[in-house]
């Protein structure tokens, strides 16, 4: 198994023996929890924690964990591409970049959008300062769309670059950093100064009762405040549409012990989320370590308040935290309505 480590406490002991049974009416998130007019559907079944965003210019969601889906404004999951080293979509825009194109998620049929030219892509490097700055700049100007990216090693090519689409047609230029201020938070986003990316930015949403943000594995969870405090979505109001509460937990099994005294539980818990007057009634594992909080593993993430009345999905993400604390709904739910 996975083992599991709270703070200072070390973890030593072994999985004993179950040492009570909960039975449940209500389902698994797996099984479609539902009420009159509400039920979640899984779209990403993947345990890695998720980067949600919402775009405002589009009225829909991208969801990224090993791979990157589009959610529209109903919860439907209308695409999905895998990702990898070379295909990762680019932080805070629904824009996928691969060697050969881009993906744009905004198109009602998103496809492999392939470069039409490749500037300064060569290992030579022949541009100077001065011959870069006349030449991105008039490709920069001629852009109605622009977002940069970090190197991409799996080329060959330590350099960074940039996304341009001129024309009706994306071009590919490599970027001189000689020549430009860069700042690679890519968490964030990379940025240039002298140029500053052009695109209609995604926001992240927000688990009001946790206070967290959707922001999967990278730093602006919560845990880097540095990086936190850049954050527009800081200054953004998001009402708590719908409420998740624990209604029951029971300690079941015996996890780890420390010097024989039982430190870590787990047991199946009972859940509420309430949505208006509705009720949605679901069961799953939850991990209860000594002298902390449960650890519900779970997430319900809403958008911003100005954008509430464009739609009323949201979105639970449960993230086992081992391989002994789920009964296989890790992933990311939408909430629908029937």
């Amino acid at each position: 198994m996975i083992r599991l480590f709270f703070g200072a406490v070390m973890v030593i002991g072994a999985v004993l023996p179950a040492v009570g049974q909960t039975s449940s009416a209500y389902p698994l998130l797996k099984n479609g929890p539902s009420s009159a007019h509400y039920t979640l559907v899984r779209v990403n079944d993947y345990w890695s924690p998720a980067a949600i965003t919402y775009s405002p210019a589009g009225n829909f969601f991208v969801v990224d964990s090993l791979k990157v889906s589009k959610i529209d404004a109903l919860g439907n999951k209308v695409f999905s591409l895998k990702t990898s080293e070379t295909t990762h979509l680019l932080p805070f825009t629904y824009y996928i970049a691969t060697p050969e194109g881009m993906y744009d998620l905004s198109r009602q049929k998103p496809k492999l959008e392939r470069f039409e030219q490749v500037v300064n892509g060569s290992k030579t490097r022949t541009l100077t300062n001065d011959s870069f700055h006349e030449i991105y700049g008039q490709a920069y100007a001629d852009a109605d769309i622009v977002v940069y990216d970090e190197p991409n090693y799996e080329e060959g090519i330590d350099k960074y670059r940039a996304y341009m689409w001129i024309k009706g047609g994306w071009v590919l230029f490599y970027l001189s950093d000689r020549a430009i201020t860069l700042d690679s938070d890519y968490d964030l986003g990379i940025t240039v100064k002298e140029y500053p990316a052009k695109f209609n930015r995604t926001l992240l949403l927000k688990d009001v009762q946790t206070k967290t943000y959707s922001a999967g594995n990278s730093d602006l969870n919560g845990e880097n405040p540095r990086l936190m405090a850049q954050l527009p979505e800081r200054k953004m109001r998001y009402p708590a549409r719908g409420r998740l509460k624990v209604l029951q937990f029971r300690k079941e099994q015996v996890d780890e012990t420390y010097r024989g005294v039982p430190v870590v539980f787990t047991g199946m818990a009972e859940y509420r989320l309430r949505i208006g007057k509705e009720d949605l009634f679901f069961r799953e594992i939850a991990v209860k370590a000594l002298r902390q909080k449960l650890q519900t593993q779970l997430h319900w993430y809403v958008v911003p308040a100005p954008y509430q009345d464009k739609t009323q999905v949201g979105f639970l993400e449960f993230v086992p935290v081992s391989n002994m604390t789920s009964e296989g709904s890790g992933g990311v739910y939408a909430l629908r309505r029937k």
